[in-house]
């Protein structure tokens, strides 16, 4: 059940009027059935990795604590940590690491829904329970939901045990004003995916199933308009997720900030995919180190970390490869911090006070294109299934490109004149919306209901009346559903 199915939307009240009818301290119970229902609806099979990940990771929790000996303690910790993560590794990562050792051997084995996210937040809750940021959870049916939760299981948020569990325990009976908020962003989630990444995924996918047939300039629109589908996708699937748990009485964290208006690569990986982003630099760049051992061990740290991101969103070498772009881009980036702003101070020196705003404003406009570009370069990877498509992709834009012809070609891409138009449309409110939000300090939907009536009503109207017209609500899956 895809969570932009017209089944999910027929289900998701149903789901709302029980849960507030079950008494508060057995919601959690409900909750769990539910999410029992939803994940062996989509493969019965699935279930078995996932309640592994739940034995293990409710029986380390418990005896972490419990050992009084440290070192047995870190053995406990290790092998709690350990245990998940081969079995992620079995199904997600043999048949890759059969194929890099050059073994004709390959195991036919489907990988389980959302055990990337998952085994992650087991992770995340055996390493706080060690640390003593999170009580060990008593109960193994409220760890099971914390595992399991259907909003997040496929595909996060990547949810932190003590942000999420206490509210299994003390649920808050949703206001108004909450309901309000959760439809708002749901509401802002469809338009996103529906309206915006599903007509962008036609062109792209167009263009990427035979990249040598089109000019360099129509791939280098694919790649750039990759990147905002991609965006749409994610970010709308966060919304409906978050809208829907805000529904239920339950707040998770936020996955997006407004990347497009990132100034650095680095700015691009704190405001995007937050919740995988800060689980990285929390469990792995700052026990590797972070930056308090010295500049050099930074910079590897920050490779390292960034090419098993990489790594983690796919078994594939694209994945490496597009991780570990970003860890250069990232690197290359912070050793020129002190180069660009002695030029910037050069230019800046002599000119006048409304000069130097001027210069500031399009300084920072031309700094968030080229981030953009950037960024887009190493999703070409990402977008592409082998290193070889992603090569000619990269090779038709340096090779083959040319504007002559080029607008004519994008009206075959399978938008048309029209929805090509429409599109572009709808994607410069996207980034007007996004703009004024980064300014404000908010999220889009809370921006959009705070502004007047008449105008925010039209907007509303004119969100619901894209979905309607512009998308085919059984929709696809979302990308990050395949992580």
């Amino acid at each position: 059940m895809l969570f932009c199915s017209i089944m999910y939307m027929l289900i998701l009240p149903a789901v709302f009027v029980i849960n507030r009818l079950v008494p508060k301290r057995y919601r959690y119970i409900w909750l769990l059935l539910c999410s029992i229902a939803f994940y062996v609806s989509q493969n019965s099979s699935f279930a078995l990795a996932l309640v592994a990940a739940i034995i293990i990771t409710y029986a380390a929790g418990l005896l972490i604590p419990f050992v009084e000996d440290h070192t047995v303690k870190k053995i406990v910790t290790a092998i709690g940590i350990i245990a998940p993560l081969l079995i992620l590794f079995f199904y997600k990562y043999i048949n890759f690491s059969l194929e890099l050792l050059k073994s004709a051997l390959r195991l036919k084995i489907a990988v389980p829904l959302g055990i990337s996210f998952y085994t992650f937040q087991s992770v995340s809750y055996i390493i706080d329970v060690y640390r003593k940021k999170t009580e060990p959870v008593k109960n193994p049916l409220k760890l099971a939901l914390f595992l399991s939760f259907f909003l997040s299981v496929v595909s996060g948020p990547v949810n932190r045990a003590g942000d999420v569990i206490p509210q299994f325990s003390d649920p808050e009976d949703p206001s108004f004003e909450s309901i309000k908020c959760g439809m708002q962003k749901m509401l802002w989630g469809y338009f996103l995916k529906l309206a915006i990444a599903g007509r962008l995924a036609i062109a792209v996918d167009n263009v990427y199933a035979d990249s040598a047939s089109y000019s360099g300039a129509a791939i280098a629109f694919a790649a750039l308009a990759y990147l905002f589908m991609l965006y749409c996708d994610f970010e709308g699937y966060s919304q409906i997720v978050i809208g829907s748990g805000y529904l239920l009485g339950i707040r998770m964290k936020e996955n997006f900030s407004q990347p497009f208006m990132s100034l650095s690569m680095g700015e691009v990986w704190r405001r995007w995919h937050v919740s995988l982003s800060s689980w990285f630099r929390d469990y792995l760049y700052i026990p590797l180190g972070g930056n308090r051992k010295g500049s050099l061990r930074k910079y590897i740290n920050i490779f390292m970390v960034l090419a098993v991101s990489g790594l983690w969103h796919g078994a594939n070498m694209t994945f490496v490869i597009w991780g570990a772009l970003n860890g250069v881009y990232i690197i290359i980036g912070q050793l020129l911090i002190p180069y660009r702003d002695r030029i910037a101070a050069r230019i800046l020196d002599p000119l006048g006070e409304g000069s130097r705003k001027t210069f500031e404003r399009v300084r920072t406009f031309l700094r968030r294109v080229g981030v953009y570009i950037l960024t887009s370069f190493t999703f070409i990877f990402f977008a592409n299934k082998n290193v070889t498509t992603a090569w000619y992709a990269v090779k038709g834009i340096l090779t083959r490109f040319t504007f002559r012809g080029a607008l004519t070609e994008l009206f075959f891409l399978g938008l048309g004149r029209f929805n090509l138009a429409l599109t572009f449309v709808m994607a410069l409110f996207v980034l007007i919306a996004d703009n004024a939000s980064y300014k404000k300090g908010c999220d889009t939907p809370s921006l959009i209901k705070n502004i007047p009536t008449p105008v925010r009503w039209a907007i509303y109207y004119a969100l619901l009346i894209a979905i309607l017209f512009s998308a085919n609500l059984t929709g696809k899956e979302f990308i990050y559903s395949k992580m």
